[in-house]
């Protein structure tokens, strides 16, 4: 659960003056790939009331768009069953958060193929080149029409950008009013989908890298979300491990944060070499040695060993991170190469998203993400796309909206050789 969501500057912004004519509640979300979260607004003033989060059930059907996709693509009545699972998932919320009255308003800012699903339209166009939605334009319906029990309530889909980024990058942007920024901003909403922007001299480009679920806790041995148990962060030092876990418990896993921080620790510690390779115990000296394990010549780290469990940092494990940071940083500077500006030319770096709020920007330096450089530039935006999706609760906010998609100029990944080269060099740990 989440109490208060917050921007870069502190709560999220209340509607503008024009909009406070409304009364009643309205409920913003984004659905993420892996989680779904919602907020309850006063539609008088603005002020968001409380937020919840659930896990996404369309992942019983893959934890990342594509295979979501391909599900589809096997059986064309998954489409639907997909939009009420979803839907199913934000009315939990919505009960939930109790608001009295009943819910006016709802809208919803995801990325391109969420959006599609939530609404029962097949992403089937996005499976192929060149990849584009079936549609673009923000919606608005009828929520009762897909599924949603708030009677008589309107359902407003933030509008797609274009290829796999969608209503949530477009969220993120009026939420930190990137497009009326000066100088060079970069944005960088991390999870399973990755997007990032870059508002260089009144110019917008987006793209989304496909980093896969390692970085809330996908594809790692010992991942689990962050949530009760979790190993949140790891500080390694020459006699050791020290770990934070969520709520203070015992650990039971590893989520993301956590991850990153061991990942970076142990490369600072030259226990993982430039590489991404975790070194055998001859190699390392001092007392972290005791903790690597070797088998049949593939070494792994033990962070945390206890009477009934061992939660260890694999080579495979280190390898899934490499990728995920790679095509991260690979889109980057694809971005970066589009707009004619350089590293060095960065203003500012947001970083947005459940996991990139509870991460450290030194952690996303250690591995590669980030450039040391900017560091002192560096702001967490919290949840950047739900407060954007809250805006749009306002008739302004949708208007912002619906500019600022048209504003940007859309790169796609797939297929760039330029990206592809990118993206091996970024694998290293530099």
């Amino acid at each position: 659960m989440i109490s208060e969501i917050k921007g870069p500057g502190g709560p999220a912004r209340s509607f503008k003056a024009e909009s406070r004519g409304k009364t009643g509640f309205g409920v913003a979300f984004d659905i993420g790939t892996t989680t779904v979260v919602g907020a309850l607004v006063d539609l008088s003033t603005g002020t968001v009331l409380d937020a919840k989060a659930t896990a996404n059930p369309q992942s019983r059907w893959g934890r990342d768009v594509l295979s979501r996709i391909n599900a589809v693509l096997s059986d064309a009545r998954l489409c639907a069953e997909m939009s009420r699972s979803v839907v199913s998932a934000c009315s939990s919320i919505i009960d939930s958060l109790r608001p009295e009255g009943g819910i006016k308003e709802i809208t919803a800012a995801g990325n391109t193929v969420m959006t599609h699903l939530l609404l029962g339209v097949s992403p089937e166009p996005l499976s192929r080149v060149p990849y584009k939605p079936s549609f673009k334009e923000a919606r608005t319906l009828v929520a009762s029409e897909i599924g949603f029990a708030a009677s008589g309530a309107s359902l407003y889909t933030l509008p797609l950008i274009g290829g796999f980024v969608g209503g949530d990058t477009t969220a993120v942007i009026i939420a930190l009013d990137l497009d009326k920024r000066p100088g060079v901003t970069l944005a960088l909403d991390i999870g399973t989908n990755s997007e990032i922007v870059l508002c260089a001299h009144g110019a917008i480009y987006a793209t989304s890298a496909a980093a896969g679920p390692a970085f809330e806790g996908g594809q790692i041995s010992a991942g689990m979300s962050a949530g009760h148990g979790a190993i949140s962060a790891v500080t390694i030092d020459p006699d050791g491990v020290r770990i934070e876990v969520i709520d203070s418990v015992a650990p039971i896993g590893i989520c993301g944060s956590g991850v990153v921080d061991a990942v970076g620790g142990l490369i600072k510690a030259g226990v993982i070499d430039a590489t991404g390779m975790i070194k055998g115990r001859d190699e390392v000296a001092g007392n972290l040695s005791n903790r690597i394990k070797g088998k049949d010549g593939v070494n792994s780290f033990v962070l945390y060993k206890g009477p009934s469990v061992e939660i260890t940092l694999t080579q495979q494990d280190v390898r899934a991170l490499q990728s995920a940071k790679a095509a991260i940083k690979a889109g980057i500077m694809m971005l970066l190469n589009k707009a004619g500006v350089s590293t060095s030319d960065i203003d500012k770096v947001y970083i947005a998203g459940a996991f990139g709020s509870n991460i450290k920007k030194e952690g996303l330096a250690s591995i590669g993400i980030l450039e040391k450089e900017w560091l002192d530039r560096v702001e967490s935006a919290g949840d950047a796309a739900l407060n954007g999706a809250v805006l749009a609760l306002s008739d302004e906010g949708r208007r912002d909206a619906e500019a600022a998609a048209l504003m940007v100029k859309y790169v796609s990944l797939s297929g760039s050789a330029h990206f592809e080269r990118e993206f091996i060099k970024d694998m290293d740990f530099r």
